[in-house]
């Protein structure tokens, strides 16, 4: 499984994070958390799934606006250890 980092051009009111979280996700996609910078104006959203196009049709689906979507690996600072290496992309928002 992949792990993405999306950015969105909106700091997303708790309400509607509320509203999202209730939604249901495809199998095999998990939205595991969202950084708010409200005084950027912007969001920083953390995903697992099996690719970029599943991500970018929950966020089709229910209008959420995006700038771009980073395939992402994680380092843990605990254990020095960083996942095995991926394809890490950029994926610029459709113009």
């Amino acid at each position: 499984m992949l792990r993405f980092v999306a950015v969105h051009p909106v700091a997303f009111p708790e309400a509607q994070l509320q509203e999202l979280a209730n939604e249901p996700m495809p199998e095999g996609v998990t939205w595991d958390s969202t950084y708010n910078a409200s005084a950027d104006g912007r969001s920083f959203c953390h995903w697992k799934a099996p690719s970029k196009d599943a991500i970018i049709a929950i966020f089709t689906k229910y209008e959420i606006p995006y700038e771009a979507i980073h395939v992402v690996r994680r380092f843990d600072p605990a254990t020095g250890v960083m996942e095995p290496e991926g394809a890490e992309e950029k994926i610029a928002a459709p113009a």
